[in-house]
Order: structure tokens, then sequence, then C-alpha cells
């Protein structure tokens, strides 16, 4: 009767994971995990099957349970970390802005980076003449540089071009920050001043870890709440990318 349980809760993994990555294909990040949790289940299963005549089975079984248990454990602790970064200081003051970028469709912004810029015009129109640095190369796909795209929808949304400065360079986030600092500092930005990143509010923990020294202030882009699934797969994303980052 066990066994029968864990073989459902296999296939529902199973034709869930089916379904993130080749139909709701936005979230196939999701659906790989659950391919992992299914093999998870399936071989708990046979283990637990085994263990009746096979002393070694109940070992393994207790072997995968701890390793499942401390995965988990891992995992909560670094959502946790994740989540604690997911929001905006208004009250810091700045010496300028930092805009992350991502994808660009041609030469419009994707989702992402919509939600990103729409963040990063509410948090600048009440702090006039603070510069904004908007960083992101050219990648596939691209008809013009992520810097670009945003310095044309910024100025389009009404902000002054001359408090737009273009970074072209970076192809990643650890480049996002490093190649933005440094155009800070040749720009004459004390770098030991506070200075707003904006990015997508998964994406903020991460950014503090690689921007490294105090005085980075988080300034959390949201997905509209109709979106939630995409949302919920980015975060869980996020915590693998961190846990990667740590280990390797």
């Amino acid at each position: 009767m066990k066994n029968k349980l864990f073989y459902g809760c296999a296939a529902a993994l199973l034709l869930l994971g089916i379904f993130c990555v080749f139909v709701y294909t936005p979230i196939r990040f999701t659906g790989y995990l659950c391919f992992c949790a299914a093999g998870a289940v399936v071989i708990f299963a046979l283990l637990t099957g085994w263990s009746k005549t096979r002393p070694w089975a109940r070992w393994a079984r207790r072997v995968l349970l701890v390793l499942l248990a401390a995965g988990l454990a891992f995992f909560a602790a670094m959502e946790i970390w994740v989540v604690s970064w997911a929001r905006t200081d208004e009250t810091a003051d700045v010496s300028a802005v930092v805009v992350l970028g991502a994808g660009v469709n041609g030469t419009q912004p994707s989702l992402s980076l919509s939600v990103r810029l729409n963040a990063a015009l509410d948090y600048v129109s009440d702090r006039p003449g603070i510069p904004i640095v908007v960083s992101g190369a050219r990648g596939p796909g691209e008809d013009i540089t992520e810097a670009q795209c945003m310095a044309n929808w910024l100025t389009g949304h009404g902000v002054a071009a001359e408090r737009i400065w273009l970074e072209e360079q970076a192809t990643d986030t650890e480049e996002n920050i490093a190649y933005s600092k440094a155009l800070l500092a040749e720009r004459g930005v004390d770098l030991t001043d506070n200075i707003a990143v904006v990015t997508s509010d998964y994406h903020l923990c991460r950014a503090a870890r690689l921007w490294g020294t105090p005085g980075m202030v988080p300034v959390a882009a949201y997905m509209p709440a109709r979106y939630f699934p995409l949302t919920v797969n980015y975060y869980v994303r996020e915590a693998f990318a961190m846990a990667a980052e740590l280990l390797f």
C-alpha cells in the first residue's frame, strides 16, 4: 500500500515536471526539480520494498532520508537568505543608482527588464539629480545593448539623459557589479557612499553578496501578481544559484 502511494506521488511529480518543461516553459527549472524529486521518491519506494529482505536496503533508506533532510534544511536556509533581501530601502540617502540588466527582445525590454525599469523609475522620481548607471551588454537575440535599451526607456519616461551613465560590457551579474562600480569610481562617486541597486526582488541577495562592500541599498522590482508561478520558480532557482556559488 505504501509503495503504491510512493509511486503515485512519483507519477504526479513526473506529470508536473512534464507540464513545466514542455508546456509552461518559463518555469522549466521547477520542472527539472520535479523530475529529480520523482526519481528520489522512486528510489525510496524501491528501498522500502527491498528492506524487508535485504538489510543493506534499510541502511540505504536511512542514508537517503538523512541526505534529503540535510538538503531541504540547506535549501530552506538559502531561501530565507534570498527572501531577507527582497525589499526596498526607501529611507537611505544614496549617491547613485545602479540598474542591473535583463533580457531585451530586439530593442524592447523583456518582462523582467520592464519590471526593473518601472521600479527604478519609481525610485528616482523623488530623487532628482543623482546619477543612474544602467548595466548590461548585448546578448543573443538583442539588437542593442541592455544598457542602451534601459537608457532609451528611461529617457522616454521623462528621465534626463545626462543623468544616465551607460555600462555596456557586463554579461552576467558579477560583471554588472564590477563594471558599474568601476564606472562610478571613474565618474567620481565615492564607493563607500550608499548606492542603490535596482534588480528583481529574488536577485538582490546575490547582488548584495557580489557587491561586497557595505553601502548597497536594495531596491526590489516585483513581478505583477498574475506572474506568481514565475516568481516562485525564480525564488527557487535563486536559492540553488546561491548554494552553487557558496559551494563551488
